[in-house]
């Protein structure tokens, strides 16, 4: 067994910076390139003329890949990335960005990827699905019950919680459902293992409690040749209303990194015994067995278990840690190169 000294993500502390050869941290736990790069991400955007704004979006949106991923990376991280020998967890993160290979393509598909739930842990885990179509009229929404959820097949971001259709303007679902349909939203992000995904819309049951969504608690699951998977929860609160995050680690005690995402604050709850955690790691780690890393996103209704959906690429590379060194600590965790199924 490894010392718990020598490992740092099992004795919860962090480890020396010098181990990793990371730039010298400020007292904030960041490199200087990149408090001043994240610090001056938005204030630069807001400087931007807004005559600007559509041109300048434009040259970006052309560049070539090796300057897109590049400017990109740097921007959020503040340094450049290293695609040839990645070992930080951002770094790895781009890479399957900018080389996915074809089974993320089948996870990122909300109807595809049912069928590896299904093979893996069951079909009793998935939400139930309504049905799917290529093409939305107000005829479609005549064969919906009252309440459901809209959803793109291959989007980030595109979903509609509908409590009544009763109470909603139908011409309006429509024209919302078929502008994903037409939209490449993940192109913008180069997430280019969306881009093969069939656009299609998806209507699943709302899973409703009080006419509220349930909390969505989303496992990462790190996978290392001769370790046990390490595993972090991201638990939010308050989705479609006032998005909150929570961590904590598989045994319920709190992390010792914060996890910093735009727009998207720190929960005031603490969490405890929580129902169903044990079963959501066993089922995580079977799901993310033949990944280095896999993010599961669960929800918990009504006592039952469902799997929201998979990610490979969580916020498109934008997870930044504090301190820094868990970016590099966490790559550890992530094994690789990664020998997936039909790469």
């Amino acid at each position: 067994m490894q010392n718990q000294t020598d490992d740092p993500i099992g004795s919860s502390k962090v480890a020396p910076l010098h181990r990793h050869r990371e730039n010298p941290l400020d007292a904030n736990g960041a490199p200087p390139l990149h408090r001043r790069v994240s610090k001056g991400r938005n204030e630069g955007r807001e400087m931007l003329p807004p005559r600007l704004k559509k041109p300048v979006k434009r040259l970006l949106n052309a560049l070539p890949d090796p300057a897109f991923y590049q400017y990109k990376y740097l921007l959020i991280h503040g340094r450049f990335c290293n695609f040839k020998n990645p070992k930080r967890f951002s770094e790895k993160i781009f890479h399957r960005m900018r080389h996915p290979s074809p089974i993320f393509t089948t996870l990122a598909d909300r109807i595809a990827v049912r069928t590896y739930i299904a093979e893996t842990i069951g079909p009793q885990y998935l939400v139930p699905l309504l049905f799917s179509c290529d093409a939305v009229d107000e005829r479609t929404f005549d064969a919906l019950p009252s309440s459901f959820v809209m959803k793109s097949s291959n989007g980030f971001g595109q979903v509609k919680v509908v409590r009544d259709k009763n109470e909603e303007d139908i011409a309006q679902l429509c024209e919302l459902a078929n502008s994903w349909l037409a939209a490449k939203s993940a192109s913008r992000s180069r997430e280019k293992h969306y881009l093969s995904i069939p656009p299609r819309i998806v209507f699943e049951e709302p899973l409703l409690e009080d006419g509220e969504v349930p909390d969505d608690y989303k496992l990462n699951v790190f996978n290392s040749p001769g370790r046990e998977p390490f595993v972090f929860i991201q638990h939010m609160h308050g989705r479609f209303r006032d998005l909150q995050q929570e961590l904590y680690l598989e045994d319920g005690s709190p992390p010792p990194f914060k996890l910093e995402l735009a727009l998207l604050r720190e929960s005031d709850r603490r969490s405890e015994n929580i129902e169903s955690l044990s079963e959501m790691a066993v089922l995580a780690k079977k799901l993310a067995k033949p990944f280095g890393y896999l993010r599961v996103d669960f929800y918990l209704h009504k006592h039952r278990i469902y799997v929201g959906e998979l990610t490979v690429t969580p916020g498109a590379g934008t997870y930044i840690f504090a301190p820094r060194a868990w970016d590099r600590l966490l790559g550890d965790r992530f094994g690789w190169p990664e020998n997936l199924p039909g790469s």
